[in-house]
């Protein structure tokens, strides 16, 4: 909760008009314009953080109203895996594409990443 209850309202305000302006903004950046990648990755992102956005402001209102704002957590954790998944795809069109190769910056770290979740859903989605 913010320090001032009183921050809340604004914050929110704040919040839903910077959702607005993304949503304007997405909407405003055409095909054409820049390389269908750059603005599907805008896209995507501008999506991300209106998604973000929005469940601060849920959180912010739901503590105000004096409930269990972590019931909110779910929404946020289906959404992180939605982003994930739909990065994953992406850079797997890009390496099928050859846009990005050994030579792309992060990937090291990337395949590092990938291996650990591998893991890590091993543990959720045994093989038969």
């Amino acid at each position: 909760m913010p320090d001032n209850p009183k921050q809340v309202p604004e914050i929110s305000s704040r919040l839903r008009r910077t959702n607005e302006e993304l949503r304007n903004l997405q909407q405003s950046v055409k095909t054409g314009m820049i390389n269908v990648k750059v603005l599907m990755d805008f896209r995507h992102a501008t999506e991300r953080a209106r998604q973000a956005g929005a469940a601060v402001q849920q959180w912010l209102e739901t503590q105000e109203k004096g409930k269990d704002p972590y019931e909110l957590m779910s929404q946020v954790m289906k959404q992180r895996v939605e982003m994930a998944t739909q990065l994953v795809k992406d850079v797997t069109s890009d390496l099928e594409t050859l846009d990005a190769d050994f030579d792309t910056p992060g990937l090291p770290e990337l395949n590092k990443a990938v291996l650990e979740l591998r893991e890590r859903l091993a543990k959720l989605f045994p093989r038969p």
